[in-house]
């Protein structure tokens, strides 16, 4: 058997790309569970006590995976009046599907800067849970990559001649 040739250190341009790339993984992780989180959040929280009403469709706005209608919503007591909010239930809305003359019985969450309805079948669990799920796998990730890394550092650093200045990273 023969002794594994000892690792060549990272070229600066090596060490800029990986530190890029973890820090790119943490915030992919951070940015997108808590707003995943923030969204089943305010889905739990609309259900629970936001205003009940009417949504009049008047848009549908899609994506590349789905469609969702957007309208205005009018309380039942007619008090609250809202333009521009979008329904996120639990139905999937087609491209080309029949617009609906109006969606009863939704909750609204109130947010000033986009405001959304709730239909009752809105289940707020699988974004809680997958907002956690992407936030934990991702920072758990780029904790693996760092220490990967300084793994290999010190193995390509046992090779510089003694009296050498250890590399911070």
């Amino acid at each position: 058997m023969t002794a594994p040739k000892p690792a060549k250190p990272l070229s600066k341009g090596g060490r800029v790309f990986i530190w890029f790339m973890i820090v790119f993984v943490a915030l992919i992780g951070l940015g997108g569970g808590v707003a995943l989180i923030a969204d089943g959040v305010a889905g739990r929280d609309a259900l629970a006590d936001g205003p009940v009403g009417t949504l009049i469709p008047t848009d549908r706005r899609c994506s590349e995976e789905s469609c969702s209608w957007i309208g205005e919503f009018v309380s039942e007591d007619g008090a609250i009046t809202r333009t521009g909010v979008e329904l996120r239930d639990a139905g999937q809305v087609g491209r080309t599907g029949p617009m609906p003359a109006s969606i009863d019985n939704v909750r609204l969450h109130d947010h000033p800067d986009r405001p959304a309805a709730y239909a009752i079948d809105y289940d707020p669990v699988p974004k809680i849970a997958g907002g956690a799920f992407l936030l934990v796998f991702c920072l758990a990730t780029a904790a693996l990559l760092v220490r990967m890394v300084r793994r290999y550092q010190r193995r390509a650093g046992s090779s510089e001649p003694t009296g050498s200045v250890p590399r911070p990273w």
